[in-house]
């Protein structure tokens, strides 16, 4: 049996009759308007009503503004007027601390000249009076004290910081790091020059003219290097007397000097050594050792049979504790001697070095 088609009429009769189907509809319909509202409406009404809502205001909002800015612009003035009454006090108390400086270093300057005249005066006495073996093996104890003044053949290195100034490498302002960021040379470096010049023979050593002597310390200090406590600035020029070949020899062949070498092509400092037929180093005025001891021992003198010598033990004990007070190796003090524990100064004439009193 054959059914005939049913019109389109017909069907969409039917569909309207379909509430399923007009569920749906309305369901896209809505859904359908949403959508455009979040496209074209962002902002959630909520907010807009709360921007649009006229903000509550207080009758005491506007005082307390008045007296806030009052009270900032009070303690501007006031700070402003203590720092400016407090200025010429404290440029005066600076001009005075720096005046005291120099007065107190030109004092210092002027008694150890004294004192190093004084100190040629005696040994001009005592060698007009001493003669022979006991003469000679103490004048050999003052040079290798530092005491004398001494003149004689030798080698010169001078090492120094490039001419361009190298950038801080801390986060501040410029020129606010320590020395240890903004320098190439260190103390350590002079202090490896030294010990090489040492080890190889040199009878007498000085860093930027200051003499060097068993005690000697180099090592830094806030953004200074300091030679016995003596500030010095580069270049730094490190003299020393004694065997000129083979001190040239040794220090051209050390780690030092090709590591100062490499630092001159890449980095740009200073660095070239030489040697020198006459070399004249200065003296320094030495200080008398202290020395502890306990029981018997200290009621006697320092140069009895029970305590130390103050002329021999007590310079080789202070060499030994300021090379052991730094960082534990031979390189903490640049004054101190070969590794003997002794400078060969001390126990064998020196046909190199010429005494020459001040």
């Amino acid at each position: 049996m054959i059914q005939e088609p049913k019109s389109a009429g017909s069907a969409a009769g039917s569909g309207a009759d379909d509430p399923a189907a007009s569920s749906n509809a309305a369901r896209s319909t809505w859904t359908t308007a949403l959508l455009d509202d979040l496209l074209t409406n962002t902002l959630d009404p909520g907010y807009r009503a709360a921007a649009d809502a006229k903000k509550r205001s207080h009758p005491w909002d506007q005082p307390l503004v008045w007296l806030g800015c009052l009270a900032v612009g009070l303690l501007l003035v006031t700070a402003y007027q203590q720092n400016h009454r407090s200025a010429p006090a404290r440029e005066a108390a600076n001009k005075d601390l720096i005046t005291r400086i120099h007065n107190l270093q030109s004092a210092g300057a002027r008694m150890d000249g004294q004192a190093k005249t004084l100190a040629a005066q005696v040994a001009a006495l005592r060698d007009a009076h001493l003669s022979g073996a006991g003469s000679t093996e103490l004048k050999n104890l003052e040079i290798a004290a530092g005491t004398v003044a001494v003149s004689g053949p030798g080698v010169s290195i001078e090492v120094g910081e490039p001419t361009q100034p190298q950038p801080s490498a801390s986060s501040g302002r410029d020129g606010t790091g320590s020395q240890q960021q903004v320098s190439l040379i260190h103390d350590r470096q002079i202090r490896s020059v030294v010990n090489v010049l040492w080890s190889s023979g040199a009878e007498a050593i000085s860093v930027n003219g200051i003499r060097l002597t068993a005690t000697s310390a180099i090592r830094f200090a806030g953004e200074s290097i300091l030679v016995d406590f003596q500030t010095i600035s580069t270049p730094y020029t490190i003299q020393a007397i004694g065997d000129r070949d083979r001190m040239l020899l040794a220090f051209a062949d050390s780690p030092i000097a090709r590591a100062l070498k490499t630092a001159e092509q890449v980095q740009g400092i200073t660095f070239n050594f030489a040697g020198r037929s006459d070399l004249r180093l200065g003296s320094v005025t030495v200080v008398q050792q202290s020395y502890a001891s306990s029981g018997a021992s200290a009621a006697g003198p320092p140069g009895g049979a029970a305590g130390p010598s103050p002329t021999a033990t007590g310079g080789q004990s202070s060499a030994r504790g300021s090379a052991g007070t730094g960082s534990g190796s031979n390189e903490t003090s640049g004054g101190a001697s070969p590794s003997a524990g002794k400078s060969p100064a001390s126990t064998s004439p020196t046909p190199s070095i010429t005494e020459s009193h001040q």
